[in-house]
């Protein structure tokens, strides 16, 4: 086994597809982390650690105990826990083969689980359900900043909905595409996505829409913020659970179970400049592009090795912009996904990957000569993380197992000018749309002549709209203003 200090040797996932409503996430949690356990052969009693990816649709305190005693564990299990995010699931595989390399642990769980799609359906139809009291003292994401600086979000940048939209107008600049064309190009990577779902018993949409469909604006398909309609987003309103169980080198020699393992050969972190209006470029990521490398040369393989992939799909843009870090071309005939992604898989709040991964164990041991390349992205493109895969009775010579938390990339974030006047370029925009497909806001990002960043919004957003939807507005410059009553920037061509 060379140097791989960790294997995936058990997983289970589940979609709740034919059920009404389901239990809350924690026993949804613990009925995975069983059949995990089962999957591996191992009793509750050998688990030495565990990390859960908080759940976004209920909080608890002490959820890895209550996930451990839930189960049988014993009364000793250490527990590795990061803020959520949608790496959340790879960094704590990370974290726990960093662990394993040390010789401090031999099995750990990793497991997860969300049920929004239960909550949100009773709190439409005035329910309570018969749930534990929840913890509302507890954050997902405590101990890590908001998506987006207080600044942003005075002007509506938020959240991922607003702020992937802009990655993809600025991916359209850079490739030099119509507006037409860029939609064309992230309908069908997302078909090709849809197309893996269909046949995907664990996804949640089967149905496999045609980029056509997936692309245009229609009754059930309303613009978000473009250019994404509804069926480019991921969709959180799904019952989902999924766990793994992973082991050391030593407890996979001493048990003699290759050939159900999955070896971690290689995996990384590592995170964009965090407020958005920072970053110096919005269609191409330096830190994606770490974190790939980091994995493929700690795995020993290169990117022609990998016989697919699972390129986190939250929206389309940072397929695109993976795709770019890797190098691949966005007709390579490899599966950009191995679930379907986070639209027609599923998208459980931060646990997708965990799904992503189970598939990927199923999928290696039915190949085992073909290895995995799996990604994650978290919060407003800010995080990202990559591990690669194979079957323990394939391992590359060159393979070291190495994995890290965070990567150091080096960028330097842009300056920002706040209450700002005067000319300025479009670097980056986004245009929300409501419910009755009117647009209410527009977001630019802009460059000033002094080389500072703003952000601004747009005084008569369907005016500005019917500008920004002609020609190609990034580069283009125009007036901005600081209202001092409204205590906001506003940006007109």
């Amino acid at each position: 086994m060379g140097q791989i200090s960790a294997f995936i040797l058990g997983q289970a996932q589940r979609s709740f597809h034919d059920e009404k409503a389901v239990d809350h996430p924690l026993e949804l949690m613990k009925g995975s982390a069983v059949k995990a356990l089962q999957d591996a052969g191992i009793e509750p009693e050998a688990v030495e650690g565990i990390g859960c990816v908080d759940p976004f649709s209920w909080t608890y305190s002490d959820l890895a105990a209550q996930v451990t005693n839930g189960i049988g564990c014993g009364n000793n299990v250490r527990e590795f826990w990061l803020p959520a995010g949608g790496t959340t699931p790879q960094d704590l595989l990370h974290e726990i083969t960093i662990a394993m390399s040390k010789g401090e642990l031999d099995v750990a769980l990793i497991v997860g689980a969300e049920a929004m799609r239960t909550r949100r359906k009773a709190s439409r139809a005035g329910e309570t359900l018969a749930w534990p009291t929840r913890d509302k003292s507890l954050s997902p994401t405590r101990g890590q900043k908001p998506f987006t600086s207080d600044w942003e979000a005075k002007h509506g940048l938020r959240l991922p909905i607003q702020s992937f939209p802009m990655n993809e107008n600025a991916l359209r600049h850079d490739n030099g595409r119509s507006a037409e064309a860029q939609i064309q190009l992230a309908a069908e990577l997302l078909h090709k996505n849809a197309q893996v779902a269909a046949t995907n018993p664990h996804a949640w949409f089967q149905d496999a829409p045609s980029a056509e469909a997936i692309g245009t604006v229609s009754a059930d398909n309303r613009m978000i913020a473009y250019p994404y309609t509804k069926r480019m987003n991921a969709i959180m309103d799904v019952d989902q659970a999924a766990a793994l169980v992973v082991v050391s080198d030593r407890y996979l020699e001493k048990t003699g179970q290759h050939d159900r393992a999955v070896a971690v050969l290689g995996g990384a972190g590592a995170e964009e400049i965090w407020n958005p209006i920072e970053r110096p470029n919005f269609a191409k990521s330096l830190p994606m592009k770490e974190v790939f490398s980091w994995a493929l040369e700690s795995a020993g393989l290169s990117i022609d090795d990998i016989h697919a992939f699972d390129l986190y799909s939250c929206f389309p843009a940072p397929v695109q912009m993976a795709l770019a870090a890797l190098g691949v071309e966005v007709d390579d005939p490899r599966d950009f996904s191995i679930t379907g992604g986070l639209a027609y898989a599923g998208g459980p709040g931060n646990n997708y990957v965990m799904h992503s991964l189970a598939t990927a164990v199923s999928r290696i041991r039915e190949n085992p000569n073909q290895p995995l390349l799996i990604t994650g992205v978290g919060m407003a493109n800010t995080k990202h993380s990559g591990t690669v895969l194979s079957s323990a009775s394939n391992i590359p010579t060159n393979a070291t197992g190495k994995t890290v938390y965070r990567l150091e990339t080096g960028e330097v974030a842009t300056p920002v000018r706040e209450q700002a006047s005067g000319s300025a370029t479009i670097v980056t925009y986004t245009i929300e749309y409501d419910r009755d497909r009117a647009p209410h806001n527009v977001i630019y990002l802009l460059d000033n002549p002094d080389g500072s960043r703003s952000i601004a919004n747009a005084r008569d957003p369907q005016l500005a709209a019917d500008a920004l939807l002609g020609e190609d507005p990034i580069g283009r410059r125009g007036s901005l203003e600081w209202d001092a009553e409204d205590e906001l920037q506003y940006f007109s061509l």
